[in-house]
């Protein structure tokens, strides 16, 4: 496979968007909302693209075959020291990972159904910004799936603060023309207060 160059990352919008497995981290590649890399099989015609978004998670469309995997996992994943973590419906694809040893297991995502849950009184959210950034901590924070600038130019989010202690964030961890992913964290000695609903509630609001 190559390494599509970026200028020609609008070609692949429409792979990205029939991804089965997931729309919105591919085409905030192939938009250009967020950073990542497009492979695509060599050869005339475009039967496979591979979308590698900075944060590691990776999605193929079109045609999957043994030889491409084999590619992907000898070849590509060897030349950048950024985790792979392949995201796949593909029969084809799961098994062959299993019987190369390599690690499987089951992401799941959640969709918005409009519930409105009342906001503890006792919370302050807050929009982030360029002075509060800084002040998120955990594992689910924008720099697992942005460079700071691009997520302050493209992405958005809240902080809360309990007492004025952080306590959690959701922000737009991927972005597209058409969907937005919430990555939301609370730390886990405030959880189970709401924390995480309220924040939700917010970037849904909000449009984001």
């Amino acid at each position: 496979m190559r390494k599509a160059a970026k200028d020609e990352y609008w070609k692949y919008v429409p792979w990205a968007r029939a991804n089965t497995a997931n729309r919105v981290y591919p085409c905030s590649i192939a938009e250009g909302f967020q950073s990542g890399d497009i492979y695509v099989n060599e050869g005339t015609d475009v039967e496979t693209v591979l979308f590698w978004h900075n944060c590691g998670f990776a999605y193929i469309s079109g045609r999957v075959s043994e030889r491409i995997l084999e590619e992907i996992m000898s070849d590509i994943c060897p030349m950048d020291r950024r985790r792979m973590l392949l995201i796949t419906e593909d029969e084809l694809a799961v098994g062959f990972f299993r019987q190369k040893g390599r690690e499987i297991g089951r992401r799941i995502e959640y969709g918005y159904a409009g519930k409105i849950s009342p906001v503890p009184s006792d919370l302050d959210i807050r929009k982030i910004d360029g002075k509060n950034i800084h002040a998120i901590t955990g594992r689910i924070i924008p720099s697992f799936s942005w460079e700071e600038t691009n997520f302050l130019k493209n992405g958005s989010g809240y902080l809360a603060f309990f007492q004025d202690r952080y306590c959690g964030t959701a922000f737009s961890a991927a972005v597209s023309s058409e969907e937005v992913d919430i990555g939301v964290e609370v730390a886990a000695e405030y959880r189970g207060r709401g924390i995480a609903s309220a924040l939700v509630q917010k970037m849904c609001a909000r449009g984001s």
